[in-house]
């Protein structure tokens, strides 16, 4: 599926650097009408760009050996490889492109595409529709978020898509976190085993009053 890429001058009230054209999660929603804020906008440039990328004006400036060309398939994959994941422009770009366009970019990926089965995953777990499409089979299984970039939860396999599903929440509600540095530290002071530490040296009837008086000042 082709998409219509002209690119304004203005992207989200922000101007587009001169001589670039938007791509991934920009490019998805500037070209199919999705309403949603993309917080860091790409855009690869008419150039070439020294260390292949940098950022000027709210927006990531890709070299031109980025350009990923001009269908839905390159614009999902190269969102999913050089952004961050955005699962509210996916769910609202894949109820919004026909559901053949997602079932021909799955069975037209090499066998394994590591991007092509997260786009697919996600599609049925926030759709909750199933393309029309064979399980999976003799890949090995990746994870659906980057576990060191972040914060996942237990991992559970979707056999059909060779998928460990290690996400926070459910396809009706699913916070992403970020691993940021100001985290990664409050991560590091083990706040909760310290609590818990804290709780199981205290007296019940202290606690119980402290609640209260708590519950009380919030109120």
């Amino acid at each position: 599926m082709c998409l219509d890429l002209e690119t304004g001058t203005y992207f989200q009230d922000r101007v587009v650097p001169s001589g670039t054209q938007l791509a991934g999660w920009a490019a998805l929603v500037q070209s199919l009408g999705i309403h949603a804020p993309v917080r860091h906008p790409s855009c690869v440039s008419e150039k070439h760009i020294g260390g292949s990328h940098r950022d000027k004006g709210g927006f990531r400036i890709f070299d031109k050996r980025y350009w990923p060309g001009s269908c839905l398939a390159d614009h999902l994959t190269f969102a999913l490889r050089h952004e961050n994941i955005d699962l509210l422009i996916l769910k609202r770009a894949c109820l919004t492109v026909p559901k053949t366009a997602l079932e021909e970019f799955v069975r037209s990926a090499p066998t394994g595409g590591v991007h092509t089965r997260r786009v697919w995953f996600y599609y049925e777990l926030l759709t909750g529709q199933t393309l029309d499409v064979d399980d999976a089979t003799n890949v090995m299984a990746i994870n659906a978020l980057d576990a060191g970039t972040y914060f996942t939860g237990k991992a559970q396999l979707s056999r059909r898509h060779k998928i460990r599903d290690n996400l926070i929440g459910k396809g009706d509600w699913c916070p992403v976190i970020r691993r940021t540095e100001l985290l990664e530290s409050f991560t590091a002071m083990r706040l909760t085993e310290h609590a818990s530490e804290m709780v199981g040296r205290t007296r019940r009837h202290i606690l119980t009053r402290s609640a209260s008086f708590l519950l009380l000042t919030d109120s």
